[in-house]
């Protein structure tokens, strides 16, 4: 029996979620001395005021919020577990998890947990998840599985803009991306994260309309002439200029024949690195 581990900034739609062999793990959101499990006590209108006069910080899990999770598994009778997380270029997630699975393992010699570096954000990392969930209820062997989740890796890939680049250099987590766009007024990037797990802005335009644009053109890039498994548009919040712009990239995907897209908000502690104001997409090739 094979399960799966993810963290919460994979932000696995719920459907999925809530599949008996899956687990999230929620990252942890700091407000000046409080703190919140992702997506789980605070809400994400409740946090964007928050950030209108102050900066709120992340962390990882606690070891037991990991450990419980494979306890849980393996109590269900699972032996088999895959773990993956967000780009350890972007955060320390992997590497805790890897630490964490380590311990689990030595205690329990009858589990085997492989940990996967999806090298990706959000539903980017989602993606993989979900052809792991596909695959492992098609009744998949263990290691086809890791070895198709692996290969994934490139195949999945997401483009986002922010209004505003304050919470993203505030966070630490700006990669490559300011050294590409200077202080030009107005001006958007295209971010995505390259093959070394960290932000990279891949082109930029003046205003958020025409960044919508610029930011489906990458996607349509990325894709080129290969088939789409699957297609995301993420948000950060649902104010009418985002919903404009989901109508936008709506139309383009339809115009183009791509149908599977999974619509869904980035979890908290994403929010928390970008602000208001984000759209995101993204696609994951056959």
């Amino acid at each position: 029996m094979i399960a799966l581990v993810v963290d919460s900034g994979c932000d696995l739609p719920a459907e999925y979620v809530k599949k008996e062999f899956v687990e999230v793990v929620p990252l942890k959101i700091l407000l000046d001395d409080k703190e919140y499990k992702d997506n789980e006590n605070l809400s994400t209108e409740a946090l964007l005021s928050y950030m209108e006069n102050a900066l709120p910080k992340t962390s990882l899990p606690s070891f037991d919020d990991v450990y419980s999770r494979f306890e849980r598994l393996y109590e269900k009778g699972y032996r088999e577990i895959i773990s993956m997380n967000i780009s350890s270029g972007l955060s320390g997630t992997h590497n805790f998890f890897k630490l964490v699975a380590g311990q689990f393992m030595e205690k329990h010699d009858d589990a085997k947990i492989e940990l996967i570096d999806t090298k990706n954000i959000s539903i980017g990392a989602g993606f993989i998840a979900i052809r792991g969930i596909n695959m492992i209820e098609k009744g998949d062997k263990f290691a086809e599985v890791v070895k198709a989740l692996k290969e994934s890796i490139k195949k999945s890939k997401v483009f986002f803009c922010v209004p505003t680049l304050k919470y993203l250099k505030a966070g630490g987590r700006i990669g490559k991306v300011s050294a590409t766009i200077g202080d030009i007024l107005n001006m958007k990037p295209i971010i995505t994260v390259n093959e070394e797990g960290i932000y990279h802005s891949v082109a930029k335009a003046r205003g958020m309309q025409r960044a919508i644009k610029e930011l489906y053109r990458k996607l349509k890039e990325f894709i080129g002439t290969s088939e789409v498994e699957l297609a995301a548009i993420y948000t950060s919040d649902n104010s009418e200029e985002t919903k404009k712009h989901v109508a936008f990239l709506n139309k383009s995907f339809s115009a183009d024949g791509i149908k599977d897209i999974i619509y869904g908000s980035v979890t908290q502690s994403l929010v928390c690195h970008t602000g208001v104001g984000l759209v995101g997409i993204g696609a994951l090739l056959k």
